[in-house]
């Protein structure tokens, strides 16, 4: 099994990022960030496994 080096994060309500899971690979942790930060209404990225912010998703920005 590969390893899960790409981690989700969300933005809790005290604006302190929270690990929410990890992944193996990039494209599937950027999917459940997405779902995620759909399913909360809150920010939500993916950190490479140097801790590189990749992405982010801000659905309250989002029309």
């Amino acid at each position: 099994m590969a390893e899960r080096q790409f981690r989700v994060e969300e933005l809790n309500p005290f604006l302190e990022w929270h690990l929410h899971t990890s992944e193996a690979s990039l494209e599937v942790a950027s999917s459940e960030a997405k779902r995620i930060a759909k399913v909360i209404g809150r920010k939500t990225r993916v950190l490479s496994p140097d801790g590189a912010v990749l992405l982010e998703v801000d659905v309250t920005t989002e029309a």
